[in-house]
């Protein structure tokens, strides 16, 4: 861990740091929460830039930021002065505001703090310890597989760093279970063969260790000025912190506007300034061979021709950010199960209108790299007329906060744990109005394992997975969420993919285009497939969705 300054911390350590013994309060409590949450903001890029798969979603940072963010905008409308209050807030925020599995799971930790506090108005060294155990638990508790080398080992480390401590100083305690919570990083690789390989520590894990470490500094009194990630390529936090100037810039009008540009002897700097005096909330990453776009603007058009003046425009995304304000996609549509109301998620026009056309009850925008929290999905479950939910998160990366949305529900509601967008549509469809609730939900839960589905980008980052290098930039196909195909074009990709998911017993192979595919490259890849495989009817979905080229679903 490398501090980005050498320069002392202005402030007196000596004066921030309490006597041996002495007793934490709810105010100071509030301010080390606060600059942890900083801390953590600090390095939102570089945890998603831990990512095993070289895909267009690493998110983590992205989804522990806003989640502890969340916890922290609940403690600041909260008047709590005492520690129990002060957690308990931080609880209630995190629970509502949790995002993807990293998110979930941190706002479980903050849970188990606030049940170890409870009726606490002060906390010693001991109390906190007990606190770290709570937390311990309560992490382990929330996953029904717990995994060990994730941030449930990082957790579990600290409280085992301060259950036997000889000191009841709460500041000492707090740097046990920092040093605990990094050497516990540092051996997830060991735990987890997948990150070994890939050559990265657990996203997670680390960013649980970061907000240990902010804590225990704001305590001490000592710098947040650090660097506590890896040197690790950038090539998809950009992402997160475009997702950071979204938060900020509620009702803006006008296009998010993204894109990739490859080329040769790009000149950033010069491009930043182009690109600059067409919009604003600019972010521009890369160097001569990559660069990456991110601007707010009127004139998306504009933006892009001058894109493709630098090189060859990819993975483009253009969102029109007052459509944006709305939480669901579109209006309310009858659910083909007129006393069962159904939640989706989804992003894209044309997948977003497949789900319409299937009856979803309610539409959430979200997907890969823009996870819903579990407020905006337990908003979407009150909001269906009906008594009775189940909720489709389409995502691997949604299942855990649809859960814990569902948990908090008044009404009835259960989540089908479907991973992708053709799971979800064959869900929908096995919905019958002759099957009760829970029939209509352990039959959405069959079909969602009667279909293989396949998803088609390129990588964003140089790794080595299974064996097989792969280099930034090139297509690779994720069948059934395992990486199998690596290839020099989006439309080889798609090929080996369709034949690694078994066409021979199929009948139905849907293919839905991403909003960066040329115009008619969807129909002649269609054309493609019609020729390889003669037995097989192909349907072909314009489905808009961003970072994702194709998906395809096989039944």
């Amino acid at each position: 861990m490398v501090a980005s300054s050498s320069e002392p911390d202005q402030r007196s350590s000596a004066a921030a740091r309490p006597d041996a013994d002495s007793l934490l309060t709810g105010s100071r409590l509030r301010q080390m929460f606060r600059d942890a949450h900083g801390l953590l903001e600090r390095h939102v890029g570089a945890l998603n830039a831990i990512n095993v798969f070289p895909v267009p979603d690493g998110d983590t940072g992205t989804n522990m930021h806003l989640t502890l963010r969340a916890a922290i905008d609940a403690l600041e409308q909260s008047d709590a002065d005492d520690v129990s209050g002060v957690t308990a807030a931080l609880a209630r925020g995190a629970l509502m505001g949790a995002r993807g599995n990293s998110g979930v799971i941190l706002s479980q930790v903050l849970l188990g703090l606030s049940r170890g506090l409870e009726g606490k108005a002060e906390a010693s060294g001991s109390d906190l310890a007990s606190a770290l155990a709570e937390a311990s638990d309560a992490a382990y508790a929330a996953l029904a597989e717990p995994r060990e080398g994730t941030i449930l080992t990082v957790v579990r480390a600290a409280a085992e760093a301060t259950a036997d401590a000889t000191t009841d100083d709460p500041a000492q305690l707090l740097s046990l279970a920092v040093d605990a919570a990094h050497e516990a990083v540092a051996r997830t690789p060991e735990l987890l063969p997948v990150l070994k390989e890939a050559g990265v520590v657990d996203a997670g894990g680390l960013g649980l260790a970061i907000i240990l470490d902010g804590l225990s500094r704001s305590l001490h009194g000592d710098t947040l000025d650090v660097d506590l990630a890896p040197d690790v390529p950038d090539a998809a936090g950009w992402q997160s912190q475009a997702a950071t100037l979204h938060q900020a810039e509620h009702g803006t009008p006008g296009y998010c506007t993204e894109f990739v540009v490859s080329g040769q002897d790009i000149d950033p700097k010069a491009a930043r300034a182009q690109i600059a005096a067409l919009g604003g909330s600019l972010l521009v990453v890369g160097d001569e061979t990559l660069l990456r776009v991110h601007v707010h603007t009127a004139t998306p058009d504009d933006v892009l021709d001058y894109g493709r003046t630098l090189g060859e425009v990819s993975q483009v995304k253009v969102d029109n950010m007052e459509a944006q304000m709305q939480t669901f996609a579109g209006e309310p549509a009858p659910s083909n199960v007129t006393n069962v109301g159904v939640v989706a998620v989804a992003s894209g026009a044309g997948i977003e209108a497949a789900f319409r056309s299937v009856g979803v009850t309610k539409l959430v925008q979200g997907g890969q790299t823009l996870n819903p929290s579990a407020g905006e999905l337990l908003t979407a479950i009150e909001a269906c007329p009906q008594d009775q939910v189940v909720v489709l998160p389409n995502n691997g990366n949604i299942i855990a906060a649809a859960e814990q949305a569902a948990a908090q529900a008044d009404k009835s509601a259960v989540v089908i744990p479907s991973r992708s967008i053709p799971q979800g549509i064959a869900a929908v469809l096995a919905l019958s109005p002759d099957l009760s609730f829970e029939e209509n939900s352990a039959a959405m839960a069959r079909a969602i394992g009667q279909v293989r589905s396949a998803e088609v980008t390129r990588a964003v980052r140089a790794t080595t997975m299974d064996g097989q290098k792969i280099d930034a930039g090139q297509a690779i196909g994720i069948v059934d969420g395992k990486l199998s195909v690596v290839s020099h074009s989006i439309e080889e990709a798609v090929l080996e993919s369709v034949l690694k998911m078994g066409p021979e017993t199929a009948s139905l192979l849907t293919v839905y285009s991403g909003s960066d595919v040329r115009a008619g490259g969807d129909y002649a890849l269609a054309n493609r497939l019609r020729e390889q495989h003669p037995d097989l009817e192909i349907e072909l979905v314009r489905g808009g969705q961003p970072h994702y080229a194709y998906l395809l679903s096989l039944e």
